[in-house]
């Protein structure tokens, strides 16, 4: 198996209680991925929310159509440490793994996303994250998203 890592953060003027509620729920993640994606721009999505526990979402799936193409993901929740961690994970023949950390830095939040991207055929992330995900272009975009959105 080969994997591509890229890891982002920016500081947030919030407290870490604060971020880490706006990040938990997969509506407000799909909404920071439109915004640093083109091509989720253009796609009508439904977020359902399934499987909760004491309010946290263990599973979710998304769907919607890119062009003519129908386009479904369903995404477990692997990992949840309130107020400092989640894991999210995508199953696929390019599988996605996406962590979410908030720690307090003084003022406010540091927020890092740690995006994982593997593959059983060597070499095959790569192609995905050259051909269909700009890494740290798109994972700076989208805690931009995350810090307009929580800092309104």
């Amino acid at each position: 198996m080969t994997t591509t890592t890229h890891t982002r953060s920016v500081h947030i003027d919030a407290p870490v209680e604060q971020v880490f509620e706006h990040v938990q729920d997969p509506e407000n993640y799909f909404a920071a991925m439109r915004e640093a994606d083109p091509r989720m721009r253009r796609m009508s999505a439904q977020i359902t929310k399934k499987s909760t526990s004491m309010g946290v979402y263990s599973t979710w799936e998304w769907s919607g159509r890119l062009f003519l193409v129908p386009i479904h993901a369903a995404v477990s929740r692997t990992e949840y440490v309130p107020n400092q961690r989640i894991v999210d994970h995508q199953p696929g023949a390019v599988a996605s793994t996406m962590t979410h950390t908030t720690q307090p830095d003084g003022t406010g939040t540091t927020l890092t996303m740690r995006r994982h991207i593997s593959s059983k055929v060597p070499l095959l992330d790569k192609v995905e994250d050259k051909a269909r995900w700009n890494g740290d272009e798109e994972l700076d975009k989208c805690l931009a998203a995350y810090k307009k959105a929580i800092e309104a």
